[in-house]
């Protein structure tokens, strides 16, 4: 059976001829206790902050598993909806550069300057331009992976401070029973004379 802080506090003992002080029972008691009752919250306060960081990676980690594996360079919404805006505007460019063409002559001199924009170096802009978001968008997915890392990393170090915490609890709780064994058997040898 577990002790609780309430179980020490409330603890009595009988009173017999030549005993224990009771005064210095009580005392040693309350001591104990508010140890007890100190430790049992941190612990509850670690044990929320280990549940906190857990949902967190859960979190991170059903994100991470909601986006499609089958293109590495996954590209976030963001990303994407510029992406159709910049390929919108590329065909409404390409329309223009058509009409223009159209309704022109052709030049005599080479000095019209939309003769040096063609469909193709339009094309070729467009697709550096999808490249660099793709890029973006698989440094996005790094960092979320460095951050699930170190989340996992936190939650490691949080149990290990819980596990550590066990540890001061049980030595500190052997650390007193062994001062209060001593007192008592010095205490009442003490009494006894």
């Amino acid at each position: 059976m577990r002790l609780s802080y309430l179980d020490i506090l409330e603890q009595c003992f009988h009173d017999k001829f030549r005993g224990y002080n009771k005064q210095e029972v009580d005392t040693f008691l309350h001591l104990v206790a508010d140890d007890f009752k100190s430790m049992t919250t941190e612990i509850k306060e670690k044990e929320k902050l280990i549940a906190a960081k857990d949902d967190e990676i859960k979190e991170l980690q059903a994100d991470l598993k909601s986006r499609p594996l089958e293109n590495a360079s996954t590209i976030p919404p963001e990303v994407e909806k510029e992406l159709a805006d910049l390929r919108k505007q590329i065909e409404e460019k390409n329309l223009l550069i058509k009409e223009m063409q159209d309704a022109q002559s052709p030049p005599e001199k080479g000095d019209n300057p939309f003769s040096q924009l063609t469909p193709e170096k339009l094309k070729e802009k467009a697709k550096k331009i999808i490249n660099a978001a793709k890029d973006q968008a698989e440094q996005y997915r790094q960092d979320a992976a460095k951050e699930t890392e170190l989340l996992m990393q936190d939650v490691e170090k949080l149990k290990e401070q819980k596990k550590t915490l066990m540890t001061n609890i049980k030595s500190t709780a052997i650390e007193h029973l062994n001062k209060f064994k001593a007192g008592a058997s010095n205490g009442g040898s003490g009494n006894a004379d």
